[in-house]
């Protein structure tokens, strides 16, 4: 395996996670692809250039090239309107590829569906075959939500992913309870999934003096904090996350709340909204901190400032954010769904809520802050779990993949 394209058309691997559409997927983007590098795998990531002083391509570092390719407008835009300019951005993608032969690759990685619209066409116009990561899944993301979370068509997204799933030569899952969701539900054959786990770079995420952390981020040095980390989006929680500490707010007065994120999708103002609105009623204002999306080095410290992480997502293929608390030595509450299920080891290295209401999450958040000694074997926990996931494992694994579907003939779509 020698050349590897990378498709991540709707986000940039270096956009800042957090911030519009923006999230693991551009931290999985990045690492995976740095990580491919240093192993002999040269990389080039194709997404839509946002902005009009945007280079061509920018090395990030070698054997990792990152192209900006026009497609629509020099501005960022909505994942619907993405739609309209897809068919630009594959023709772009194919002739920036063909103006220089060397850069054909060995395979395609689509990432997320949109990705695999363009990862479906080139596939067939260069003959190579094409793996798929979603991140995640329109039929997994309806099981648990009342309505839509976009504007898009649920039935036009369930359409393209099957599309793209037929003609995938190996759709990628992050934990087994993910693969057996694609086989089960897209109706997959389970040989056609492989498990490949995301990692986390310890050199960043890693225990540290708590003190030291919330002095260097501006947070009070005493109190027991919760922290909370994502898009402001229905799919992850916030409101939950809100909803959750104002149960404990009295049982618990020195506790405090700290939200980093920003909104995201179409309905992100209006969960900020939401959120702000329950504060302001419970009269928490004092003790909820709202930060913007932190560079992803710099959130590090947030988490090793946080006695306790709290992901109350609906639904989550992986789970980065759990994963990266874990790494810190912080015990999570998070939901009992997806990836969380393998990142969460139940009474171990944090709790895994079943019944995703503000209730249960803060039954398990009272158990962490009061009882010191549960806390402490808990961080051990969460730190032990963390060390078996590493990027380099990642990228290795990948490899495996990648070089079993070389020496195959390539799927034709049925």
């Amino acid at each position: 395996m020698q050349r590897l394209a990378i498709i991540s058309y709707h986000t940039s691997p270096l956009v800042q996670p957090g911030t519009g559409e923006g999230g693991g997927m551009n931290v999985y983007v990045k690492q995976l692809a740095s990580a491919l590098a240093r192993l002999g795998t040269t990389c080039d990531v194709y997404t839509r250039a946002y902005s009009p002083s945007l280079p061509a391509s920018i090395t990030v570092e070698p054997g990792f090239v990152l192209h900006y390719v026009p497609a629509g407008p020099l501005s960022a835009v909505s994942k619907l309107d993405l739609l309209e300019y897809i068919d630009e951005f594959t023709e772009n993608v194919l002739e920036r590829i063909r103006m220089s032969p060397d850069r054909i690759p060995d395979v395609i990685h689509a990432n997320y569906w949109l990705s695999g619209i363009t990862g479906h066409a080139l596939k067939h116009k260069l003959e190579v075959p094409l793996v798929t990561t979603f991140h995640t899944l329109e039929k997994i993301k309806a099981k648990n939500r009342a309505v839509p979370d976009d504007d898009i068509s649920e039935k036009l997204r369930i359409e393209e992913e099957s599309r793209i799933i037929n003609c995938s030569d190996q759709v990628l899952a992050s934990c087994e309870v993910e693969a057996r969701e694609i086989s089960s539900l897209y109706g997959l054959d389970r040989s056609r999934v492989s498990i490949v786990p995301l990692g986390v770079d310890h050199a960043f995420f890693s225990p540290g003096n708590r003190d030291m952390a919330r002095k260097a981020i501006g947070l009070p040095t005493s109190g027991k904090m919760v922290l909370f980390v994502g898009r402001i989006q229905p799919l992850k929680g916030a409101d939950i996350a809100v909803e959750s500490f104002a149960k404990i707010a009295k049982r618990v007065p020195d506790a405090f709340l700290v939200m980093v994120g920003g909104p995201s999708g179409p309905f992100g103002a209006g969960e900020i909204y939401k959120i702000k609105k329950v504060v302001a009623k419970e009269r928490l204002t004092h003790r909820v901190y709202f930060f913007d999306p932190q560079p992803h080095e710099v959130l590090s410290s947030f988490y090793r400032a946080s006695d306790v992480g709290l992901v109350p997502s609906r639904t989550e293929s992986f789970g980065l954010v759990a994963l990266e608390a874990a790494a810190c030595g912080v015990p999570v509450v998070a939901s009992d769904v997806g990836g969380l299920k393998t990142l969460v080891e139940h009474g171990a290295s944090g709790y895994l809520v079943t019944n995703r209401t503000a209730n249960e999450f803060a039954r398990y958040l009272v158990k962490v802050l009061e009882d010191p000694a549960l806390a402490k074997p808990l961080q051990i926990g969460a730190s032990s779990l963390s060390r078996s996931y590493r990027w380099r494992d990642t990228a290795l694994r990948l490899q495996d993949v990648l070089t079993e579907l070389t020496a195959k003939e390539l799927l034709v779509c049925g």
